[in-house]
């Protein structure tokens, strides 16, 4: 197994973990939070959404246990993860009302797109093809 030391990976691939990780934090939170709302509510459209950001934040916890392995299979689950919740927000944004361009500037579109585009580089494919 390689060393998963930090301070041999490319300053492309800490980012995209910090953001990873910064993204379960937010997920753990919104769970939490989400939870309450949903018992608190009794309604089966916020049980539904509440699925969707727990999968989407166990699947991050996932890939960033996995992370220091390097493997090239995850760096493109991480991406198409990465799109996927790019999409719902697209789809939630789109039906949500008040659509405009500042609409599209939340941390949940920003993240994910810069995780991917960081996945992207050079120094990416090098680090997680070994």
């Amino acid at each position: 197994m390689t060393d998963g030391s930090l301070s041999r990976w490319p300053l492309t691939v800490l980012a995209v973990y910090l953001l990873l990780a910064l993204q379960l934090l937010w997920g753990v939170i919104a769970t939490i939070l989400g939870v309450v709302l949903a018992v608190a509510a009794l309604s089966l459209a916020s049980w539904g959404a509440l699925l969707l950001s727990a999968t989407h934040t166990g699947l991050t916890g996932w890939i960033l246990a996995r992370f220091p392995r390097r493997e090239r299979r995850l760096r493109w689950g991480t991406a198409a993860l990465q799109a996927a919740w790019v999409a719902v927000s697209l789809v939630y944004v789109g039906i949500g009302p008040g659509f405009g361009a500042r609409s599209l500037l939340t941390p949940s579109l920003i993240i994910p797109s810069l995780v991917i585009a960081l996945l992207l580089t050079p120094a990416a494919a090098r680090w997680f093809d070994r």
